[in-house]
């Protein structure tokens, strides 16, 4: 199968992946934090967090190729920068805007909380998320973090020994935060990723399996690392998970045809923003709307709708603009250092 119709698939099943999670925010997580106004509302998609662990099946996926093709480690950093920032940046600037001028107190964040959030990096130093969804960020900057590591010390195409050992460190820091229970270990798990660690691994494994077919090493790899999900994540997650391992295997078997949709797939190059950008804006939509009497579930349609708009304006007018910029200042840069070293 070719590269650009694997990318086609995966794209798609990211743009899904997208709109489950916005629904859950609008319909769950909204009614938590606010309550929404009309009784009985829908709960169908109490569900929908797990998309976010979609999400880093993907990653796992899509970032081990990119790892295996990049020039040095600042290569892979500088061009995981270039493809997040500015359309994150953004987003921060839109959603500070949008929530400062709204009545949803909670949602607000101060000034030094924004400006550390420029950095992506303020889970680590302790400051408030501009946006929610923002947490997955740090679980994703992990990654990127210990990928450049693995660069560094040329260990990316030892995919075994890698994952094999990040997943028996990763349960010994759940094991020692289960026996013990402090701050620290608590921490250490949180910061480790520890809880995540299975889900990026079964995407490496699935872009091995791409690569080089169905071998028995990989799909050993791939259910060891669905016992480690069962055994610290718990059944329900762990159902996902095979799942999610189970859309895959029917992908990587062209069985998943309708992915190939147009719509699909421009929801897909469209999810990177919408998830920045849904959901306190979001937030601030339903809670005008079910103020004014607008209640029923059928006027999702605006805050959805809203969402969409935004994130297709982001992705043509920010993102693809920055990325044609910085990527091209970047090759030019690079060109004239070509023996830069990992």
């Amino acid at each position: 199968m070719s590269e650009k119709k694997r990318f086609t698939e995966i794209d798609a099943l990211r743009g899904i992946a997208a709109i489950i999670v916005v629904l859950y925010h609008y319909i769950i997580l909204y009614d938590e934090k606010f309550g929404h106004i009309k009784e009985n509302y829908i709960e169908i998609f109490s569900f929908g967090h797990y998309g976010v662990q979609l999400f880093f099946i993907i990653s796992g996926f899509v970032i081990y190729m990119s790892v295996l093709k990049v020039r040095s480690t600042s290569d892979f950093l500088t061009k995981r920068a270039i493809r997040l920032y500015p359309t994150y940046i953004f987003a921060i600037i839109v959603t500070f805007a949008v929530v400062g001028i709204s009545s949803l107190g909670t949602l607000k964040t101060g000034a030094a909380d924004m400006l550390v959030n420029l950095t992506m990096f303020q889970d680590f130093f302790g400051f408030k998320n501009v946006d929610g969804v923002y947490w997955s960020l740090r679980v994703e900057l992990t990654f990127y973090l210990l990928m450049a590591i693995l660069l560094i010390f040329k260990l990316e195409r030892k995919v075994m020994i890698f994952t094999g050992l990040w997943l028996l460190v990763s349960a010994a820091i759940q094991l020692t935060n289960g026996v013990m229970d402090t701050e620290m270990t608590s921490l250490l798990e949180k910061f480790s990723m520890s809880n995540y660690c299975q889900m990026f691994i079964i995407g490496i494994m699935f872009y091995y399996i791409w690569q080089h077919g169905n071998h028995l090493k990989y799909t050993l790899m791939i259910l060891v690392a669905v016992v480690y999900d069962f055994s610290f994540e718990g059944f329900t997650n762990g159902m996902f998970t095979l799942f999610f391992i189970g859309v895959f295997y029917l992908i990587l078997n062209d069985k998943m045809q309708w992915l190939k949709s147009d719509t699909l797939v421009y929801l897909g190059a469209l999810s990177f923003p919408l998830y920045l950008i849904h959901q306190n804006i979001g937030y601030i939509i339903i809670h005008k709307l079910e103020s004014m009497g607008y209640m029923h579930e059928v006027f999702l349609i605006i805050p959805i709708g809203i969402s969409l708009i935004l994130a297709h304006l982001i992705l043509h007018y920010v993102e693809k603009p920055s990325h044609n910029f910085l990527f091209k200042l970047y090759k030019n840069r690079r060109s004239a250092l070509p023996n830069m070293s990992r």
